[in-house]
């Protein structure tokens, strides 16, 4: 539990106004948004923060006619702890349904620990006063206790050693501050954020009981989202329906059937996705509204060539209805001109499919072909390009998830740019969990979809391209629905409008989920996290007598094929009670060997894959 704006001071008051009246006296006028966005970090960080902007920085010039300093700083907060300590008693009351909610918690063998921005001799003054109005935890750490306090996970881990605590996935913390939600989610704890007397919603109880059902509803919906957009598992209206909500996430740590299917998708997509992106479906929207199209559709396109690139003046995106096919069809499709000709380098099924919808369109094509188990060979590229000048535009898969092998983008793109040919990459199971520099390789169009490393659910698909290079293919399309160009045009000048009716639904789902990984910290910590994920299966099911199929240089982080441990092995068995325990996991895709696959992407952790290890010992033995 946090404490102000979670357990006591609805509404989070008593630091606000020591910082409004310390920041007066050093004749800085700071806003109640710009005090309270800082909101949960330790109090010299809070100050540190407002510092930092603009606004405050600039009057701070202006009238000490130079830049502050540290010592600045240092002089503020102690002046600040001047003001909270003058008035912090009396902001020690619980917050209604707090007390009776936690001791109901506690009799079910709930421990209740807590974090906080306040020092420790702040929060003598404050758990003093909440105790003696019958508000009591089993557990306290300060910043003072640990080396860093919010957003970085130190508190809760100290809290989890106090009592005894041997796993992340048992713990909820429970916040009001976009800090909080932080906090939990570097923790790899359950983040659970509470709307009603939030420092996010700012409201006395008073204002809050006057306050309109439409302005109410308004400003709850701005909460929710900020703190979904932040990590946040859950996002409660009020303290009093955390017990439901921890009998949700029981049920989900024990597996049961009935919530979100309760299984794990251990595949390669659709995966296992976060409850936040699955609560972000329930909302319906117009196609035509410009909430949609401006406000979510827009926002995807440009996050999508940000994430692909630095370049963003030199590409663009566009989303397709339907699966990541539809985009590779759509791509090869209005790409390659009726006179040019296609190079295919294919090491698995998704390299045969661009073979077969190139024939299925009539593209003069060519094939590079690779054993399953083999990378694309960049010397056998290069002496193909060299062989056939003809050749305009050449494509290939960078994961593919028949096997999990990845092929080497950073020398086999340079070799296509080399001989000036279009590049298309097939990065379906790739964009999002493996850093890729889309304008640095010089790929003309990379193709993925929503249900992948983005963790989104299944319905769409995107192209992010090279903007020069799609404008070369007005009027090439070989289908209507599938025309790239035509698709990218209309969305363009209708400010996000889609051709055909957009899986609204879908879409609304992947801006949270684009949201998620932001919170994660960005492809690079995403891909630290899949290979930590990947790391822990492999060796694990070794020590459990499966040998992955690939060798480690070629294996991805996306997904791990296993060869069957003997002739007696069934699948369909050992499939049946992976499931039944709580996890789905994939057949093999290869004719060679007889293989099983484990997908290492979607909202899954670590230590979902130490409980999938236990599942298999326990089936095997």
């Amino acid at each position: 539990m946090d404490w102000a704006g979670t357990a006591v001071d609805y509404g989070c008051f008593a630091p606000l106004h020591a910082f409004i009246r310390m920041f007066e006296e050093y004749h800085i006028n700071v806003t109640l948004e710009e005090t309270r966005r800082p909101m949960g970090l330790p109090k010299i960080d809070h100050i540190r923060e407002i510092l930092k902007t603009q606004r405050v920085s600039e009057q701070f010039s202006a009238h000490y006619r130079r830049a502050w300093t540290e010592t600045d700083v240092r002089e503020m907060n102690a002046k600040f702890e001047t003001y909270l300590f003058a008035t912090l008693k009396d902001f020690a009351s619980p917050i209604p349904r707090v007390v009776e909610t936690l001791d109901r918690l506690r009799a079910e063998g709930i421990k209740i620990g807590s974090t906080t921005g306040y020092t420790a001799a702040m929060m003598e003054i404050v758990r003093k006063g909440a105790a003696e109005q019958g508000y009591n935890v089993d557990n306290l750490v300060t910043p003072n206790d640990v080396p860093a306090g919010r957003p970085a996970p130190y508190m809760i881990y100290k809290n989890m050693l106090d009592l005894k605590i041997d796993s992340p996935r048992k713990v909820v913390k429970v916040g009001d501050t976009l800090a909080d939600i932080r906090e939990g989610v570097h923790a790899g704890v359950w983040s659970i954020g509470i709307v009603e007397g939030s420092n996010e919603m700012g409201l006395t109880e008073a204002e809050f009981a006057a306050c309109d059902p439409t302005t109410l509803a308004r400003l709850k919906s701005r909460v929710k989202a900020d703190m979904y957009a932040a990590g946040a598992d859950y996002v409660l209206n009020n303290i009093g329906e955390l017990p439901q909500c921890i009998d949700d996430i029981n049920r989900r740590l024990n597996m049961q059937p009935d919530v979100r299917g309760r299984y794990l998708l251990l595949t390669p997509g659709p995966l296992t996705t976060s409850h936040a992106v699955k609560e972000s479906m329930l909302q319906d929207w117009c196609t035509w509204d410009e909430d949609y199209n401006q406000g979510v559709v827009s926002v995807i396109r440009e996050k999508l060539v940000r994430l692909a690139t630095g370049k963003t003046d030199m590409y663009t995106s566009i989303l397709l209805q339907g699966s990541g096919t539809y985009c590779v069809e759509a791509t090869l499709g209005c790409a390659v001109p009726r006179d040019g000709k296609l190079l295919i380098a294919a090491n698995g099924a998704y390299g045969k499919r661009m073979v077969e919808i190139a024939d299925r369109l009539g593209i003069n094509r060519t094939v590079l072909t690779f054993q399953e188990t083999e990378q694309v060979a960049p010397e056998k590229l290069e002496e193909a390009l060299a062989a056939d000048p003809s050749i305009t535009h050449v494509s290939f898969v960078h994961c593919e998830t028949t096997t999990g092998i990845l092929n080497p983008l950073d020398t086999l793109c340079p070799i296509v740019k080399r001989f000036e040919k279009t590049l298309i990459v097939d990065a379906m199971s790739s964009f999002g969990g493996i850093p890729i520099d889309t304008a640095g390789l010089g790929i003309d169009f990379l193709v993925s979809s929503a249900n992948k490393c983005i963790q989104g659910v299944p319905g769409f698909g995107f192209v992010i391209a090279r903007t020069e290079t799609l404008k070369t293919c007005q009027g090439q399309a070989r289908s209507l629905s599938l025309d790239l160009f035509d698709q990218w045009e209309t969305m363009e000048k209708g400010g996000g409008k889609w051709r055909f009716t957009s899986p609204t639904h879908v879409v609304r789902a992947f801006a949270q989920a684009l949201c998620e990984l932001e919170a994660e910290g960005g492809i690079a910590a995403r891909h630290e996290r899949y290979k930590q994920n990947q790391r822990i299966l492999s060796e694990g099911m070794r020590s459990l007598g499966f040998r992955p199929l690939l060798p480690d240089p070629a294996q991805s982080p996306i997904i791990t094929s296993f060869l069957y441990p003997d002739k007696n092995f069934s699948f369909k068995t050992f499939y049946n009670r992976l499931k039944a325990l709580g996890f789905v996991i994939y057949p093999g895709k290869i004719s060679q060997a007889d293989t099983f696959r484990i997908g290492n992407i979607g909202d899954v952790r670590p230590e979902d894959f130490r409980d999938l290890l236990d599942a298999v010992r326990a089936i095997s033995e």
